[in-house]
């Protein structure tokens, strides 16, 4: 492990988001190296927040590792939703299937499959609501984004899909809009193809660690990128056939 002072790293995170003031970057002795670092920084960020994880969004990098991002229990919020702007001030939106855990995945040594992971999951349509705590994002590390929560500033929960394992969740339709602007109309186009692969990652990531809580969820990626909302409308993001997710910036 490199040498550096993570401490410093966590009192400038919870400093930004108590103040919302945004940081310029991380000093070079505070900044995580490696995605295992940046996930300690993270935990820690919590901890000292006073808050818990109910959740994650969930990545690869670019060298091929698992990137996870902690979504707080206190910035979930049920569809149709209102979030103050000031909680989320990028009012970024990006449309995205996640999963409940129902049973819990416990650490083990060995690899978890795509069909046992399946057998323990929910599925439901989603709002990852983005923001950061850096001025110049996107443009800054790699680590430094996922040390922030891999820039997640909330999450609007649609309801629970039926039968979800007879949907074609691959060539889903999206259409996402702001009041009358439509801000993306797709079929397809998630990251992974599969939305469930994530899931699978995310679970053999935290199997070496301490397992996956039943009853917590993961989020699996956009469908269409990032996008930006307005306040004062109604962003609605429409599943074909499976639900919307609704939910209204407020000043």
């Amino acid at each position: 492990m490199n040498d550096y002072d993570s401490d410093a790293a966590v009192t400038l995170f919870v400093e930004a988001r108590r103040t919302g003031r945004k940081l310029d970057a991380l000093p070079p002795g505070a900044a995580p190296a490696s995605a295992a670092e940046a996930h300690r920084i993270q935990e820690a960020t919590v901890a000292a927040l006073g808050e818990t994880i109910a959740g994650w969004k969930t990545s690869k990098g670019t060298d091929g590792s698992i990137l996870r991002g902690a979504i707080l229990r206190s910035r979930v919020f049920g569809s149709p939703a209102q979030v103050p702007v000031s909680l989320c001030p990028l009012m970024g939106v990006e449309p995205e299937i996640a999963y409940r855990f129902d049973v819990a995945l416990p650490p083990r040594e060995d690899a978890y499959s795509r069909e046992e992971v399946a057998a323990a999951v929910s599925a439901f349509p989603a709002i990852e609501l983005v923001d950061s705590r850096f001025l110049g994002y996107p443009d800054v590390p790699e680590h430094h984004k996922t040390a922030d929560f891999v820039s997640n500033g909330g999450f609007v929960a649609g309801p629970m899909i039926e039968n979800w394992q007879d949907r074609d969740l691959v060539n889903l339709s999206v259409r996402m809009t702001a009041g009358d602007e439509v801000l993306a109309d797709v079929v397809g186009g998630h990251p992974r193809e599969d939305p469930l692969l994530p899931a699978v990652d995310l679970a053999n990531d935290l199997r070496s660690g301490d397992g996956i809580a039943a009853g917590r969820f993961v989020t699996t990626g956009s469908y269409c990128g990032l996008l930006i909302g307005r306040p004062g409308v109604p962003i609605v993001a429409s599943f074909g056939g499976i639900g919307d997710v609704e939910m209204r910036f407020t000043e």
